[in-house]
């Protein structure tokens, strides 16, 4: 498929959101492939796994002497050097984080690769922001799995999968949507379906859903909401079971049976209360700033913020997480693990 074809393909199915089954993809497609996956931690160390128990040649690059090095070992994978990673082997599953993906791609990727080869990208930002110079006779492909990776091993092991996104940035051989499938297929995504989008698509949302609800939004509604009824006067360890334990009940109800299916499954009064003061607390105010940092991610004003922070060691974040580990939430939380089982 010709690269402005699958450009054209993919425009008209994103608005039918188009999903791939394990039917529609071929292990296959791997077959004769020397895989190697870059980087050995949380998606890397499952993709890993994974490709491995579906019958397909993996080895690990990781970092020497570190975590990733030493489980990779552990985990039974032969460990082998950038290079020669780069200089031998077929498909490159980039697993790094996304500043180390940035800084490493163009300083020992990029120089090393001497022939058409296949890389594939769990994230879709580092592409989408033109952070890296992509080879131009490469097939470049995005297999995202809709999780952790710890969850992405978990449910593979069970014989399930979690959902994938899936995109193709270059088409230079003329399989990489193919490819794409097969390797979808091999870490456990198509058992759940693989959702066809775009670099550009999984970056904003992702990036977004992550600022405005599930790493942003969310625990500074917690944070909020534990330190409303702290300092009325009310039990710390109370505001704590009730503000943050209780989120990931009603996590699973969202989860298993959807937003109608929750409000069905609490009471008429949880109902009232909770559209009557959501609507209050989440405005017309609060939805112009979640307009607001979408304007930021799709204008590549994060990327930017995010990258300088990246090469000054990211003080400001871990600055901003000392201060947390200190905070009277997490005080509670250390001393309710001690006297209250919660699983």
């Amino acid at each position: 498929m010709a690269a402005q074809t699958l450009l054209d393909y993919t425009a008209i199915v994103l608005i039918m959101a188009k999903i791939f089954y394990d039917k529609d993809a071929d292990l296959s497609e791997l077959n004769g492939l020397t895989v190697a996956v870059i980087g050995y931690g949380n998606q890397g160390r499952a993709h890993a796994l994974n490709i491995r128990d579906s019958g397909v040649n993996v080895a690990v690059c990781a970092k020497e002497h570190g975590k990733g090095h030493a489980q990779a070992l552990k985990d039974g994978f032969k460990l082998i050097s950038l290079r020669e990673a780069v200089s031998n082997c077929d498909l490159l599953s980039i697993m790094l984080p996304d500043e180390v993906a940035a800084d490493l791609f163009d300083k020992e990727i990029m120089p090393n690769i001497n022939r058409p080869v296949i890389l594939v990208f769990a994230s879709g930002f580092v592409v989408h922001e033109k952070l890296i110079t992509l080879p131009a006779k490469s097939d470049v492909i995005l297999v995202a799995p809709t999780s952790p990776g710890r969850w992405l091993r978990t449910f593979y092991k069970e014989g399930k999968g979690v959902p994938g996104l899936i995109a193709v940035e270059q088409d230079a051989s003329g399989h990489a949507f193919t490819r794409c499938l097969a390797y979808a297929k091999a870490i456990g995504c198509t058992r759940a379906g693989a959702i066809l989008t775009s670099f550009k698509e999984e970056a904003v949302t992702n990036l977004f859903s992550e600022q405005a609800v599930l790493c942003g939004g969310l625990p500074e509604l917690v944070c909020a909401s534990f330190n409303t009824l702290v300092e009325a006067g009310y039990q710390p360890e109370l505001a704590y079971i009730f503000c943050l334990k209780e989120v990931k009940l009603i996590g699973d109800l969202l989860f298993e049976i959807g937003l109608t299916g929750m409000r069905e499954a609490v009471s008429n009064t949880a109902n009232y209360g909770g559209v009557k003061t959501g609507k209050l607390l989440i405005d017309a105010h609060v939805k112009a700033k979640m307009q607001k940092a979408l304007a930021d991610i799709e204008s590549g004003k994060f990327a930017k913020e995010y990258m300088s922070e990246a090469k000054n060691g990211l003080k400001s974040l871990q600055e901003f997480i000392a201060q947390d580990k200190n905070s009277k939430l997490a005080t509670v939380e250390k001393e309710l693990a001690k006297s209250i089982r919660f699983n």
